[in-house]
């Protein structure tokens, strides 16, 4: 499954590089002062997707309003450059109310989904000849060996289906009771450089399953159905889901990211943390500035292999 764009982690570091200030810091910790106008680049290859969307911004001053349109790049010459000759050229997307937006252009079907253990280039070309570049290297193909069901004391109960909602194994063994044994993935983590996790609520409307007793009902309208851990090793190829990430009744898509090297600095060297979802905390220490791999810009051009499963929490009884 394609991530969505505005995934919470990734997407709060940037949008927060393009309005000039993140979260508890004071504006001109992020960029110098002298930074504004500087072109933020967000792009993310998932490894056997389609390409994606490119977003183009340039940070606006910390003492202005921040506004989407005026934040966004219009005008520039985009380009994917893949192996040998290989590349995917970029044009604004005017079918979007949103002046940010490059898509691949009807002449880049010569590469039709990102290859893994891949090397690709990115090039920007401002409308005011400024260039940005990147490069990234797509990891090997993820997947999760076995999921599994553990009791308490982390013997195993059962093993879990890799099925989606409709399969016949989903309902036989994916319908799991909210807090009742422990939820654990197992893969062979190869060479990865770290991995993330992203849950997805799919069951709109379905109620809380958390007590929310003790949550406002300014808290509780603020709760997303999408939520994100921060970047972590898994030295023993094991991820344990904590019951404090779900929230809602229903549904849930789990994608697991073995991320590259830029994707990984990125999340690394931000302090976000709100953000940790009981996933604990990054696998690396927080920096006073955020590491972009992006000549002539900031943001992220990075690369992920990605294995997702679904489940169905149900109350407890």
């Amino acid at each position: 499954m394609t991530p969505r764009m505005t995934w919470i982690l990734i997407g709060a570091v940037l949008a927060s590089a393009v309005a000039g200030c993140s979260g508890e810091r004071d504006p001109g910790d992020l960029l110098g002062p002298g930074e504004a106008g500087t072109i933020v680049v967000e792009a993310r290859l998932i490894v056997g997707e389609t390409f994606p969307t490119v977003l183009l911004h340039k940070t606006l001053s910390p003492d202005r309003p921040y506004h989407r349109d005026e934040a966004a790049l219009p005008g520039a010459r985009v380009w994917i450059i893949g192996p040998a000759a290989d590349t995917v050229f970029y044009y604004e997307d005017t079918g979007s109310p949103r002046a940010d937006r490059y898509v691949p252009g009807p002449d880049s079907s010569g590469i039709p989904v990102v290859n893994a253990r891949t090397h690709y280039r990115l090039e920007v070309r401002a409308a005011d000849g400024r260039i940005v570049s990147a490069e990234t290297t797509t990891p090997d193909p993820f997947a999760v060996r076995e999921w599994l069901l553990l009791n308490s004391d982390e013997t195993v109960r059962r093993s879990l289906a890799t099925a989606t909602p409709g399969d016949s194994e989903f309902f036989d063994q994916n319908l799991l009771t909210y807090q009742d044994g422990l939820v654990e993935a197992r893969f062979d983590r190869g060479s990865a450089v770290a991995f993330e996790v992203a849950l997805h609520s799919l069951s709109d409307g379905s109620p809380l399953l958390i007590d929310a007793d003790f949550l406002s009902p300014a808290d509780l309208a603020s709760l997303e159905r999408d939520s994100s851990s921060p970047a972590f090793d898994a030295p023993d190829g094991a991820l344990r889901l904590p019951w404090g990430a779900v929230w809602y009744e229903g549904i849930y898509r789990i994608d697991i990211y073995s991320v590259d090297r830029n994707w990984y600095d990125l999340v690394r060297t931000t302090r976000f943390e709100d953000f940790n979802f009981g996933f604990g905390s990054n696998a690396g220490d927080d920096f006073e500035r955020p590491i972009f791999h992006i000549n002539g810009g900031i943001g992220l051009f990075g690369s992920a292999a990605v294995s997702s499963n679904y489940f169905d929490f149900l109350p407890k009884p």
